[in-house]
């Protein structure tokens, strides 16, 4: 009873009511949205081609490109629809290993690679994760001292998608970067053979490959 008082208490003297704001719809995952369809998708990686994965990797003569974790899921382009957040990690025959970060999507029943952009050589990716319309990772890069083996610098960088159909880095500030550190700790994983939900919690979750 008490509850219900003080709810009713701005209408019983006149006063106007505001509700609070209504929340944003969590992002839909179509159906067809499936890690098998991340797998088996085809990804442009910027000045070296377009490649079609085969259960997640594609190998001609020294060109190696695979998909590794983690996966995200939430909407990025703002259409209430959710994107795919993917790392791959390509080898040509030297000694680097360039990490990409991809964004793929479900457009006429089809996997889409909308924008690939390259996080470093040999960087190792900490967390991923899609919030607030913005592409969210974390990794290790290396610093002058640092051996090519072991990067040891934490590097927190956002991404967004622009008008123009690309993935753009966005600047954060000291703050911004100390609470994506605390917030984005790895999600529960999703098994291997397992689908993904049609409306993940929170727009996100983290994929075990």
């Amino acid at each position: 009873m008490t509850k219900a008082w003080f709810w009713l208490l701005p209408l019983a003297l006149g006063a106007g009511f505001n509700p609070p704001p209504a929340q944003p719809a969590p992002a839909q995952a179509s159906q067809n949205l499936t890690l098998a369809a991340l797998k088996n998708g085809t990804y442009t990686v910027p000045g070296q081609g377009t490649f079609t994965l085969n259960n997640g990797s594609f190998s001609q003569g020294s060109l190696n490109l695979r998909l590794i974790p983690p996966i995200a899921l939430g909407d990025v382009t703002q259409d209430g629809l959710a994107e795919a957040a993917v790392i791959l990690a390509l080898e040509t025959g030297g000694s680097g290993t360039f990490i990409y970060l991809a964004l793929a999507a479900l457009q006429g029943g089809q996997l889409q690679n909308l924008d690939t952009y390259l996080l470093g050589d040999r960087v190792r990716v900490q967390s991923l994760s899609i919030q607030d319309n913005q592409v969210r990772v974390t990794f290790l890069k290396h610093r002058p001292t640092d051996p090519q083996c072991c990067p040891g610098e934490l590097a927190v960088q956002a991404y967004e998608f622009t008008a123009s159909g690309e993935l753009a880095p966005i600047t954060l500030d000291a703050q911004t970067r100390q609470q994506i550190q605390i917030q984005d700790l790895p999600a529960p994983a999703v098994a291997e053979d397992d689908d993904f939900p049609d409306a993940p919690p929170l727009g996100e979750f983290q994929i075990k490959l």
